[in-house]
């Protein structure tokens, strides 16, 4: 078979190696290919998905996911971006609990001991596409983006180190002190316990549109951004000095 694409598997996941001198185009077939022969040996399993050799555009990395769709049983949880800085920092890390996000098409409940401290979070690595429910009793870490149409929720609060644009649920267990974090906060909703926000740009009537506490002064486009609850309305604000002064006293 051409050695153009090459699948290799591991614990966690599934390599994709493509050839960068051979058009996408050519590629798609090799692909699936090689997908229909290692199939049964794959069998049904919910992976994540690197891909070398080669970076893909959206579009292709949908190509790529709906062929392994259509001729395996796999159920591919997101793809690892491996050139990525977060992905870089987080390779440093070496915590041994990471895990990779879950079937879109399932909620996951992560539980942990009702020993275990405060602090304690889950960490899931990769973007969060559309389609896919995370829901977890501790606090969540994601080390990647969280997509239109996919949704994360959390007894605890939420920390993304990426763009949330889908739906967050923090404090789920009516925990009106959880807060969601992210490096770019534009949600499709956010909710913290009772209380619920919506993008700004949204129609939608339900929920009140979630909008910045003051206006980004001098502020850096990389400055993360928190909603939180203030006075019974979900708030955006900066997440620095400021803000970490007035949480601290809650």
């Amino acid at each position: 078979m051409n050695q153009s694409v090459t699948i290799k598997g591991t614990k966690s996941g599934i390599i994709l190696v493509l050839d960068p001198g051979v058009a996408f185009e050519e590629l798609r077939e090799d692909i699936k290919n090689h997908f229909i022969e290692a199939s049964s040996f794959l069998g049904k399993n919910n992976m994540g998905l690197i891909i070398r050799g080669r970076k893909l555009s959206e579009s292709e990395e949908e190509d790529v996911l709906n062929i392994i769709a259509d001729n395996t049983q796999l159920s591919i949880t997101c793809i690892i971006d491996e050139e990525s800085e977060t992905e870089r920092l987080f390779s440093k890390s070496k915590k041994a609990d990471d895990k990779v996000l879950p079937d879109k098409s399932e909620k996951v409940n992560v539980t942990v001991p009702t020993d275990a401290c405060d602090n304690n979070a889950q960490v899931l690595v990769g973007n969060l596409r559309s389609g896919q429910d995370v829901s977890c009793e501790q606090n969540v870490v994601i080390l990647g983006d969280v997509k239109p149409g996919a949704s994360v929720t959390s007894y605890g609060s939420i920390f993304i180190l990426g763009e949330l644009r889908g739906n967050a649920f923090a404090g789920a267990g009516g925990d009106t002190s959880a807060i969601v974090m992210a490096l770019k906060l534009n949600p499709l909703q956010v909710r913290i316990a009772d209380s619920i926000a919506i993008s700004p740009d949204s129609d939608a009537d339900k929920g009140s549109k979630l909008r910045f506490k003051k206006k980004k002064i001098m502020s850096s486009e990389n400055e993360p951004e928190v909603a939180y609850i203030e006075n019974g309305h979900i708030i955006k604000a900066l997440y620095g000095p400021s803000f970490l002064r007035q949480f601290g006293k809650k």
